[in-house]
């Protein structure tokens, strides 16, 4: 019995470093891809041209709940950063290529330069933003 549960928590953590390397390839094929077709405030941020911070984040994810207040902290201290709640923004989250909660995406000029997939460190998310 020890052994069954065993094998069965190996091929779980095996489909869930599967679902991250997935998640990891396709955040790497969004980046350079022109974002010209959005609306709102987020959409005429991206067409400035101006760097543009995209928090998507799921409210039920536990991960996403963690990453949240140093996003928060950091929109006080930069301009256009949007957190997007993939829940209500579906179509949004869609258009640009989440596939997993929490991701943050740096849009400069019109283009995705850098897709950050999961939770990282206030240090890391500054050090993306220069």
């Amino acid at each position: 019995m020890i052994q069954t549960i065993l094998i069965l928590l190996g091929g779980l953590a095996f489909v869930l470093l599967a679902t991250q390397v997935i998640a990891f390839v396709l955040a790497r094929k969004q980046r350079g891809r022109e974002l010209i077709h959005l609306d709102g405030q987020f959409g005429e941020a991206i067409r400035s041209g101006e760097r543009v911070v995209a928090y998507f984040f799921a409210p039920s994810c536990a991960v996403s709940r963690t990453q949240t207040p140093i996003i928060e902290k950091l929109s006080g201290e930069y301009e256009n950063v949007f957190k997007v709640d993939i829940t209500e923004e579906f179509n949004l989250a869609r258009s640009v290529g989440i596939h997993v909660t929490p991701t943050t995406v740096i849009i400069e000029g019109g283009e995705i330069r850098d897709v950050l997939v999961g939770a990282r460190s206030e240090e890391a998310l500054r050090e993306a933003l220069l």
